[in-house]
This record gives C-alpha cells, structure tokens and sequence, in this order.
C-alpha cells in the first residue's frame, strides 16, 4: 500500500492491511485472543493489569465469532475514532512507490529493446 493509498483508505481497509501484513488471518481460540489483543493494542489501548484467563479472555478463546464480532466492530468504527485510524496507520509498512516507477520504466525499456 502506497501512502496515498493510505490516506484514502477507509477504517476497514486500513484494519485489512494492517492484519494482512501482520499475517493475523486466525481469530480463533487462544491465538486468536492473542491477535485481537495486538490488534487493541494496535490502535492504542495498553494493558491496565487485564492478565491471561480471565472469564473475558477464556469466553473469547471459546467463541471465535465473538472474536469475529469485535474485530468487525473495530473495522466499521475506526473510520469514526480518527485516533485509532492513525494509531493503525503507524503501524502499516508502506510501498516504495520510487522502487515500483523505477521496475516500471526498466520493463517498458526491455520491451522496447525486443523485436518480438
């Protein structure tokens, strides 16, 4: 995703990104408790004491659509909480875009060079 890309993208967008170069495609059971924690912590809420098995923690780990629920949750509000956009948005590597112009103007000159 280039920074423009970025800019213009919406909350949901910026939260698949996010997830996608994260490799977070499991929201299930414990792992899946795990990645919705980097997710929260992601767009900036830090632990206040909340520690492993919990009655919350181990209803989630039991009830990945809860897991879901929350994630979707986050992806339809991150557009309203600029905050949590932002927060997100640090987190993204973006794409060389001088990288991709410069492979571009390489491929159109090697196509040019061959005469078939």
């Amino acid at each position: 995703m280039t920074e423009l890309e970025l800019r213009e993208a919406d909350g949901d967008t910026i939260l698949s990104e996010f997830l996608d170069q994260k490799e977070m495609y499991h929201f299930e059971g414990d792992s899946g408790v795990e990645n919705l924690n980097k997710v929260c912590s992601a767009i900036g809420y830090r632990a206040h004491g909340f520690r492993y098995g919990t009655s919350l923690e181990v209803f989630l780990s039991d009830n990945p659509g809860a897991q879901q629920a929350i994630l979707d949750w986050i992806g339809q509000h991150i557009g309203i909480a600029s905050e949590w956009s932002e927060n997100l948005s640090n987190e993204i590597e973006l794409e060389d875009v001088e990288e991709d112009e410069e492979e571009k103007e390489e491929e159109d000159m090697m196509k040019r060079d061959d005469p078939y």
